[in-house]
């Protein structure tokens, strides 16, 4: 590999770590739209809640999920592998918190991801979360 593939290895890494860390942050305070611009307009989506096809589908599912809760989503410890000229793929330890009400959900667990490059950059083409344990408090609302 020359070093200028290793630099733009590095740079698409780097790229996709600040993209993860948008993409959380967008959760966090509620900017649907920074949010929804984090993934590729077919993205797959695997959480708790189940799977979502298509960005404008996922967005709607979250923003209405989280209206009344507050969040912190933290990621760490990533995996990132360039798996071709346009395409990556990633693994990340989370843990999350949601205060919705006098519930609270602590998870722990891990998104398997893949991207993609587009002429806007990085994006999430799919994500699924694995959760290995889920602590609560509270009692959730009927809705």
């Amino acid at each position: 590999m020359s070093i200028e593939d290793e630099v733009q290895r590095l740079a698409d890494i780097e790229a996709i770590k600040q993209l993860r860390g948008r993409y959380s942050r967008a959760i966090d305070t509620k900017d649907w739209d920074l949010f929804g611009a984090s993934l590729a307009e077919d993205a797959r989506i695997s959480t708790d809640g189940g799977i979502n096809d298509g960005r404008d589908a996922f967005v709607a599912a979250v923003s209405r999920a989280l209206a009344n809760a507050t969040t912190m989503h933290h990621q760490h410890t990533p995996e990132i592998e360039i798996t071709g000229p346009n395409a990556a793929s990633g693994t990340w330890a989370m843990n999350d918190i949601v205060h919705l009400g006098t519930f609270v959900l602590r998870g722990f667990g891990h998104y398997s991801e893949e991207y993609v490059r587009t002429s806007e950059g990085w994006k999430i083409k799919s994500s699924t979360l694995t959760r290995v344990r889920v602590d609560t408090e509270g009692e959730l609302a009927s809705r």
